[in-house]
């Protein structure tokens, strides 16, 4: 009976937490929607001022009046107050009439013009626009006069986005098809609604039960908000609960940093307003739908974070509070997720790596984005790159960002971040900021560099996106460390680059290793570059450097970063400032120009240590030492500590070394791919070690066999393989690579 009891207490007190937060969603639109009323004759009078005809949009009215409207046909839903309904109905009647601010001859200056100029000309303004409509009509307080207008301007504009149905799996398509659709309940009788309800279901095709074709964490809630909104008004509730949708929502969840939101990676900002309420709808849905308390808790997590950014939200986040309000489960408890580093969530569609120490706010998080256009969606793509200006997009609004590090952060601080979105359309100068140069990552180019020239004027050029194709070699989550490997190969400029990332889990730094090999002889430039606001500090092959803001946030400064290249030969290292984020930055960079034949590989290093501030960063450096290997530039390793305990970090680059030239079964020789390092000796993809006075303690993955200091740590066992190919003997004694192995071993009987 007691279990009975805290059982029905525990209920209890959960559905008054999610009751609670209902509450405070609408308290906060309340907020919104009054301070909203209350600047809106200002910006109407400034907009009136500054107004100007867009390049994509044309006749560009405000979107402020549109969303207010919104929000306030809401609050007269929740509350029946009429005043809601009444200001409401002031703003839809009336929005048709700021066209009159246009010169006369202006509905003469574009073809989609010739049956008028619409009063609503934005896409995006639509769906709130009609929805407000549809809140008001059983009020009272529209006449029929009133109405008539409202609607009049509802099917000029819906009538006037006809005309440029933008297909595909995007949200651009999602948003136009939200829109038909909404209009269709609004006017049903319209001798246009069947047309519109096809176009809509059309447009919607191509997204209800696809993967989406972006990779840009600003569209992403963006359209899966309008997915959830047209399902609504559709009553085609599949989408919810498809495997897909599972699978995204499971995404976005798992994305979530200790910013409180998903890093800006493609065409974003830094907490970008427009993606974070969609988001807290979003998972809010997704919560509902998936009985999720993960999800609830990622719903939390963002809204709590857009209210730490403004104490009164702006109208249009308002807009997608509501719905938030709307799709919110009362009952649902939110749960903080389980897990540490982790794929995020596939080597797909998603392409993504996360290394977090935890969920928290002072947690260590690195999100690396190796994601490439990838081989779906291709009718989609093809059809926007034929239709409007995307030179510059990995398509669609993504960055040549693969293989980059998008965010690094540590207690709090933001140590390494994105490249933001464009400056202006169709994309900034040189591509602003989607271009390869904007980003953590390296870069190539096929000429060679002066050494007097500086890299950036000699890698800029229009920012056009070059295809490349990306690949997950490996991911593991082991004793001391976790690590991850992936791959781009550029057909076009003729290279490969596997990027290794390795996390040392304690005290917490993190190794880069960057191998490249020349898929073609020729003259090749590379760059290992590295974005920050400052540099608080330099010296031999090393930075330490901070970010202390970007536009509209500041970050906490009690941590900074130190950037260290261990490997040095025959490269040049600089630092340059530059434009990026919207702010002036500055790029740390080691580059190196040379003669390559097919085959010549070429590496990389850099050791990035999070530390307080306060620690001069040229302490960290002597823990660091680059040894030698037996096949340099084939592999490279690294020893860690200053003390008896040493850590050793192995990467073999060259992973084709140890295959067999006879066409055997398995190919795997121990003799070619052997590499001796210090006091080991091994075939391994991957070796990090442990070693005391009286013990060592190893991970090693894509293994055959770990030597230290002459005694065997662990080798696999031989096997006889028959079925040869080509009419080999079938009794072939062979060796299979162990898929990673761990162990402890006494240094005095490291076992057979």
């Amino acid at each position: 009976m007691k279990k009975c009891r805290m059982l029905f207490a525990f209920c209890c007190v959960a559905s008054q937490i999610a009751l609670s937060q209902k509450e405070t969603y609408l308290e906060e639109i309340r907020k919104a929607a009054d301070r909203g009323w209350n600047d809106d004759p200002s910006v109407i009078a400034q907009w009136k001022k500054t107004a100007e005809p867009s390049v994509l949009w044309g006749y560009n009215p405000p979107a402020h009046p549109v969303y207010l409207a919104a929000v306030l046909g809401f609050l007269y839903e929740e509350t029946h107050e009429r005043v809601y309904a009444e200001r409401a109905a002031q703003l839809l009647g009336s929005y048709g009439d700021l066209r009159n601010s246009l010169p006369k001859e202006y509905a003469s200056s574009r073809v989609e013009y010739e049956n008028g100029i619409p009063s609503l000309t934005n896409f995006f303004f639509l769906p709130p626009y009609v929805r407000a409509y549809i809140s008001l009509r059983g009020s009272g307080v529209l006449d029929g006069a009133a109405r008539s207008k409202i609607e009049a301007e509802i099917a000029e504009s819906i009538d006037f986005i006809f005309r440029q149905p933008e297909w595909g799996s995007h949200n651009r398509a999602m948003l136009r098809a939200e829109a038909l659709m909404y209009a269709t309940l609004a006017l049903p009788a319209h001798p246009h609604a069947a047309k519109w309800r096809q176009m809509a279901e059309v447009l919607a095709s191509d997204n209800l039960r696809h993967w989406e074709i972006e990779d840009a964490s600003n569209y992403n809630p963006v359209w899966l908000h309008a997915l959830f909104s047209f399902a609504s008004a559709s009553g085609d509730t599949g989408a919810f609960s498809s495997s897909m949708m599972r699978y995204y929502m499971e995404y976005y969840t798992r994305l979530i940093s200790p910013a409180g939101t998903v890093p800006d990676f493609g065409d974003a900002a830094w907490n970008s307003p427009s993606g974070g309420l969609r988001l807290v709808a979003v998972f809010e849905k997704g919560a509902a739908v998936f009985h999720d308390p993960g999800m609830k808790w990622a719903a939390r997590s963002v809204y709590n974070t857009a209210k730490r950014r403004e104490e009164v939200l702006g109208i249009d986040e308002a807009y997608h509070l509501a719905d938030a309000f709307r799709w919110s489960a009362e009952g649902l408890v939110p749960l903080v997720p389980h897990g540490g580093s982790q794929e995020v969530l596939d080597d797909v569609i998603g392409k993504k790596v996360v290394f977090r120490s935890g969920w928290d706010s002072a947690a260590t998080y690195l999100l690396l984005d190796y994601r490439d256009e990838g081989d779906g969606g291709w009718l989609s793509r093809e059809y926007l790159r034929q239709t409007i200006t995307v030179e510059e997009e990995k398509m669609h609004h993504g960055h040549a960002d693969e293989n980059s590090i998008v965010l690094l952060m540590s207690k709090g601080s933001v140590l390494l971040h994105d490249g933001g979105y464009r400056d202006a359309l169709p994309s900034g100068e040189y591509g602003a900021w989607r271009a390869d140069y904007f980003h953590n990552r390296v870069i190539a180019r096929k000429e060679k560099r002066d050494k007097n020239q500086r890299l950036l004027t000699f890698v800029q050029n229009s920012g056009a996106y070059r295809r490349v194709q990306t690949t997950k070699i490996d991911f593991l989550n082991l004793h001391s460390v976790d690590m991850s490997r992936t791959r781009l190969v550029d057909e076009d400029l003729g290279y490969r680059w596997d990027r290794v990332i390795t996390w040392v889990r304690d005290p917490g730094y993190f190794i880069v290793v960057d191998g490249i090999r020349a898929l073609r002889s020729g003259y090749f430039t590379f760059a290992s570059l590295w974005h920050a606001q400052r540099v608080l500090e330099k010296g031999e092959h090393y930075y330490d450097v901070a970010t202390d803001s970007v536009p509209g946030y500041r970050f906490p400064t009690d941590r900074s970063l130190l950037v260290y290249f261990p490997e040095t030969y025959a490269k040049t290292e600089g630092v340059e400032g530059e434009r990026r984020h919207g702010q002036g930055e500055q790029v740390i960079y080691q580059t190196i120009s040379s003669q390559y034949k097919t085959g010549d590989c070429e590496l990389f290093a850099t050791v990035l240590v999070p530390h307080d501030r306060s620690l001069p960063a040229r302490s960290f450096i002597p823990e660091f030492r680059l040894i030698p290997t037996s096949a340099p530039y084939r592999s490279v390793a690294l020893e860690i500590g200053r003390g008896e305990e040493k850590k050793y970090l192995y990467v073999k680059l060259d992973m084709e070394m140890e295959i067999a030239r006879e066409n055997i079964r398995p190919r795997y020789l121990y003799d070619l791919g052997r590499v001796r390092f210090g006091d080991f000796e091994t075939d391994a993809h991957f070796l990090y070690a442990e070693v005391g006075p009286a013990q060592i303690r190893f991970s090693a993955s894509n293994v055959l066999k770990v030597i230290h200091r002459g005694s065997i740590l662990m080798q696999a066992l031989p096997n006889t393989h028959g079925l040869q190919p080509d009419g080999g003997p079938d009794n072939h004694v062979g060796f299979s690579k162990w898929r990673y192995w761990e162990d402890t071993l006494s240094l005095h009987d490291p076992g057979k």
